[in-house]
């Protein structure tokens, strides 16, 4: 809903497996770094050790693996995805989002296809995408990178992302308040609070109906509109 925090949910059938993709978001969508007290550092990233305290969401990125065994064999490649709010960058970005991708069921991988490939599956995989005023959100390409040898193929067949996150902060402020008393009116000064929310992503303040939102992946460009109450993408 207009001016109520919201999240950022990408879900994308068959990803290009190279060239950046780009969430350009709903004008007037805002994001906050309150939201999170700890920001994931480039040495962090670096070693795949964001703190828990920059958490931001998860997801996962899924290979489809065809040609492996003589004839045929197919299977997939999971990878889970946990994802941190980072330090900008580059310079004017609001933050990056620091994707720290692990492959699922590793050791069965290791005994069973890497064999047939004749070459290992990584393991883990950092990717930093940008947050950039306007909204948008950019990865520089999936979150994985895979090569296999011939006549073994890699396709990447599903990208899942779910990023939101807020931090309740207490503000403190002092009511003045007019009380009647025998002579006359005197203003009484109460110390009370508020709770402010910072959220990741705050949806526009206004709406009539929906919000357009633009995808560029694999070079093609695509267009639709969100609906007011829906989460974003």
């Amino acid at each position: 809903m207009a001016r109520q925090g919201t999240a950022f949910v990408l879900g994308l059938d068959a990803p290009p497996a190279s060239g950046p993709i780009v969430a350009r978001l709903p004008k007037g969508m805002r994001a906050n770094t309150k939201s999170r007290t700890k920001l994931c550092g480039r040495a962090d990233a670096a070693r795949g050790t964001c703190p828990a305290e920059s958490r931001i969401g998860s997801g996962r990125y899924v290979i489809d693996i065809a040609g492996f065994l003589n004839p045929g064999g197919q299977t997939q490649l999971t990878w889970s995805i946990d994802a941190f709010l980072g330090k900008p960058a580059n310079k004017g970005d609001i933050a990056s989002v620091v994707l720290l991708a692990k492959l699922l069921g590793a050791d069965s991988v290791a005994t069973l296809l890497t064999p047939e490939l004749g070459m290992s599956v990584p393991v883990t995989a950092t990717t930093t995408a940008r947050l950039r005023p306007g909204l948008e959100v950019r990865l520089p390409g999936v979150p994985v990178q895979l090569s296999v040898p011939l006549p073994s193929t890699a396709t990447p067949s599903r990208l899942e992302l779910n990023l939101s996150a807020v931090h309740t902060t207490r503000e403190n402020f002092v009511r003045r308040i007019k009380v009647p008393t025998l002579s006359g009116y005197e203003i009484r000064k109460v110390p009370d609070h508020r709770l402010v929310s910072h959220y990741l992503f705050r949806a526009p303040d206004r709406c009539t109906g929906s919000w357009p939102y633009e995808l560029l992946a694999g070079g093609r460009r695509t267009s639709g509109r969100i609906s007011c109450t829906a989460t974003l993408l």
